[in-house]
């Protein structure tokens, strides 16, 4: 039976950058990964300026660079009552940007088939069992199970293995995000908007010279009136296609346990109206890499121990604004009152603004 030393599940920007560091240290790595890319994901498509680094240690930094983009140098927050505050971002190499996921998962997924990681596309994983001290996976693409030393989960708030080992946290499905591109409206400008509407709220950034990505967040029952204003605002067809997600918050999960490491959202599900999620997911990748090679090297307790340290350290200091996002998005009288007070005090949503976009 084939033994690989680290096997990641899912190959989204988490597990890629997991497979790519794994890979560059000598392991032996497959990567399993249900579809085929490129592919596009529920997302709103922005790079906050601290993926930078990561991605210049991973090699890849100008090649994302090079590829279609929109440049973001403000954020725009617009209110129910249609109040604007503008919030200015950072300039030069360490700016925000926007990128298609089709583009940019493809430039990771590469990077990691580059660097020696064996990439199996369109294959999902049907079965998990803990073999001595492997695991031992079978998946869509092949009736012949294999084993891996170390599994590494980057499948998602919906993890497929967190499913099969029964870890899988219960939640409620109380809201629902939809995505789409559209063409990019004349005069929008190098901005992210963040409008809170009735029922929920949407975000929009353009991701090149032609398109804007598009996304709205509500609860079911208030999801389609969204699109309906969507509708409106924009002058879409009623042919346009949406991508959705849900849930967007759920329990979080111990991230690492039995040589099993969880990255990206599999781990950890956070608000998406403060764009940090692509953040999370390649610095948990690197660490769950720089974990997995202590393990093959015998020092599974000590590297789990190590990954749960640097795994939460990642999280602090930035929650609270994730939790203060969240609340005032779903209520739209705190989020009315708090769009006040920053209209009243700037320096408090720049303030906020900067604790997430370094």
């Amino acid at each position: 039976m084939e033994l690989f030393d680290v096997a990641v599940i899912g190959g989204g920007p988490a597990g890629s950058v997991c497979a790519a560091f794994s890979a560059a240290s000598g392991l032996r790595v497959v990567l399993i990964e249900r579809e085929k890319f490129p592919r596009e994901k529920v997302c709103g498509d922005c790079l906050n300026p601290e993926c930078w680094p990561i991605l210049r240690r991973l090699g890849v930094d100008q090649c994302v660079r090079a590829s279609p983009h929109g440049a973001l140098d403000w954020v725009e927050f617009i209110s129910v009552g249609d109040r604007h505050v503008r919030i200015d971002l950072p300039r030069g190499e360490e700016a925000e940007i926007a990128v298609k996921r089709s583009a940019f998962d493809s430039v990771l997924l590469e990077r990691a088939r580059k660097l020696g990681a064996e990439i199996r596309e369109a294959s999902t994983l049907t079965s998990i069992e803990k073999s001595d001290s492997a695991w031992k996976l079978t998946t869509t693409e092949t009736a012949t199970a294999f084993r891996a030393r170390v599994l590494v989960a980057a499948d998602g708030r919906n993890s497929t293995v967190a499913r099969l080992l029964g870890l899988l946290p219960r939640f409620a499905k109380e809201r629902v995000a939809l995505q789409t591109h559209i063409p990019l409206p004349r005069g929008f400008g190098n901005r992210v908007v963040l409008q809170l509407l009735p029922g929920g709220y949407s975000g929009q950034a353009p991701v090149n010279d032609s398109e804007l990505n598009l996304c709205l967040v509500g609860k079911p029952k208030s999801i389609r009136p969204l699109q309906a204003w969507a509708a409106q605002y924009f002058n879409l067809p009623s042919t346009q296609s949406w991508r959705t997600i849900t849930p967007l918050t759920r329990p979080s999960l111990p991230p690492a346990r039995e040589n099993l490491l969880f990255v990206g959202d599999a781990a950890r599900v956070v608000e998406p109206f403060t764009g940090e999620g692509i953040f999370y997911a390649l610095r948990s990748g690197e660490l769950a890499a720089a974990a997995g090679k202590e393990m093959i090297r015998g020092n599974a307790a000590e590297a789990m121990r190590d990954y749960i340290r640097q795994h939460r350290a990642m999280y602090r200091g930035r929650l609270w604004i994730n939790a203060l996002a969240r609340a005032t998005v779903i209520s739209p009288e705190l989020g009315s009152f708090f769009f006040q007070l920053a209209r009243l005090q700037p320096a408090l949503l720049r303030f906020l603004t900067r604790k997430i976009v370094k």
